[in-house]
């Protein structure tokens, strides 16, 4: 029988009691593998008098922190099934989860725990510490299928198309992924790891794997390049894991020190500038290791070999997994990514549909257009419904999107296409200027820019300015039209 992932990190803690698992986010806040695995168990104690049993769901709507962690494990101490309600999402798509899963429970900060009042049932609970605990009806049913599933997340894709689905993850799906990851980052005890990310979006091959592998845990005081570079020092890092923005960040800190210790510094959630990469290489002499992360199959593809020379490449598919490409008509040796292997999603959760149903002969067709090089690194190119198709000819965003930020009054850009009666499909462009950069005359002199870089196809038939680019609660630019006009 799979062991809960509780259980898997209580085993480590039984072995390392005293060695440090989370450090920060003051400066001498420390707690041990012992002192957390004794907070874990008072705090599901607490959970199982106030309610929550084995089986239920439970909305976790948190801030990131030791607080976070606690309760996560707690609630699989009882049992239950986690649900993220990111804090980052508003208040009209928190309540959508609400009557998308079939809730049971909420767990919040009091003064936030109003965001579940059209679904409360009874008197909220208080918890030691300043949680809530909400005892809630959503106006679902749980799908036939779940009491099968040995559910331990269930957590909404952000895709850059808004759509969201429920993946459901069970504790060996998780436990599959993160050793399939840990075979390649070989992460243990003498490792101190900075963590900067939600963890709402980002727990299950990261803070999982880092408490389940023994490491320490780094919590900086804030998310700005001075509270993390001081966290990576003091506390001697040897990981940073990170998004591109706070790559960004780091590479241009004026003020940074020298990180000794560091071995990996891991960009994920969006591509990464290669001049960014190469600034950050420069500064802190560790090049930028971009992953692949997918909420659907884990992290199958860690740039760990190539990381200085292919800045743009998220590297080899890892020994657990296989790839293969699906030709979408984009020229040779390059298509759809396809991956097959272990720890990948157990079901969507509505309409409910099993994993089975969901790979084609063990594949899962992840919607991403790539290329693989000789070394046999893979270099991500957009989506596949984002492909642009004029006349039959077919171009990514991407492209288009980096000659428009090439421009010296250019921020960002986002490309889209639209519907054509003659020619199918023409792009599109909303661009946001940098602040105090002039506007007149900006929208053909952009197409004129295009027009020296590109074929005449990709030239965006039109250049809207806007005051910024609509994103996902995780950060991704939404491919659809939106912003704000100036």
């Amino acid at each position: 029988m799979t062991p809960n992932l509780c259980e898997v990190f209580h085993e480590t803690a039984r072995r390392q009691p005293d060695h440090p698992a989370i450090l920060g986010p003051a400066a001498d806040a420390a707690m041990t593998y012992g002192r957390l695995d004794e907070a874990i168990v008072a705090r599901a104690e607490e959970l199982r008098r106030a309610g929550l049993q084995s089986g239920q769901c439970v909305g976790l709507h948190y801030p990131s922190g030791v607080d976070y962690i606690t309760l996560t494990y707690a609630s699989w101490r009882c049992g239950a099934c986690v649900v993220p309600i990111p804090i980052e999402l508003a208040a009209e798509e928190k309540r959508e989860i609400f009557r998308e899963i079939a809730l049971d429970f909420l767990i919040s900060p009091a003064t936030t725990a109003s965001l579940a009042e059209p679904f409360r049932r009874g008197e909220p609970v208080p918890l030691s510490g300043g949680p809530t605990l909400l005892s809630v009806q959503s106006p679902c049913d749980r799908p036939a299928g779940f009491d099968a599933v040995d559910g331990a997340f269930i957590r909404f894709t952000s895709g850059t198309t808004g759509n969201s689905k429920g993946i459901v993850l069970s504790h060996r799906s998780i436990l599959d992924r993160i050793t399939a990851a840990n075979e390649a980052l070989r992460l243990g005890a003498p490792d101190r790891v900075v963590w900067i990310l939600s963890m709402s979006y980002h727990f299950t091959v990261s803070i999982v794997s880092y408490l389940s592998f023994g490491t320490t845990i780094v919590l900086p005081a804030n998310h700005f390049a001075a509270a993390i570079v001081d966290a990576a020092q003091r506390h001697r890092a040897s990981v940073i894991y990170a998004s591109a923005a706070h790559c960004e960040l780091l590479a241009d800190y004026q003020r940074y020190e020298p990180l000794p210790r560091l071995r990996l510094m891991i960009s994920t959630t969006s591509s990464l500038d290669g001049e960014v990469a190469r600034r950050f290489h420069a500064r802190y002499g560790v090049p930028v290791v971009q992953a692949l992360g997918i909420i659907e199959v884990g992290l199958p593809c860690i740039n760990l070999e190539f990381a200085a020379e292919k800045t743009g490449s998220v590297g080899r598919v890892l020994p657990a997994y296989e790839m293969r490409l699906d030709d979408q008509g984009l020229g040779p040796g390059t298509g759809e990514v396809l991956f097959r292997g272990k720890g990948f999603l157990d079901a969507y959760y509505r309409p409910w549909r099993t994993r089975d149903e969901i790979l084609s002969d063990g594949w899962f067709h992840t919607g991403d257009v790539g290329r693989v090089d000789s070394d046999g690194c893979l270099f991500l190119q957009g989506r596949c419904k984002d492909v642009i198709n004029v006349m039959g000819m077919k171009f990514f965003p991407r492209e288009v999107e980096a000659v428009l930020q090439s421009h010296a009054d250019v921020q960002e850009a986002c490309v889209t296409a639209r519907h054509h009666p003659r020619m199918g499909e023409t792009p599109h462009a909303r661009v946001v200027v940098k602040n105090g950069r002039r506007r007149d005359g900006l929208e053909e002199e952009l197409r004129q820019w295009c027009g020296r870089s590109l074929a005449a196809y990709k030239v965006p038939e039109s250049i809207e300015l806007v005051d910024f680019l609509p994103r996902t609660a995780s950060g991704k630019v939404l491919h659809r039209d939106g912003g704000v006009v100036r």
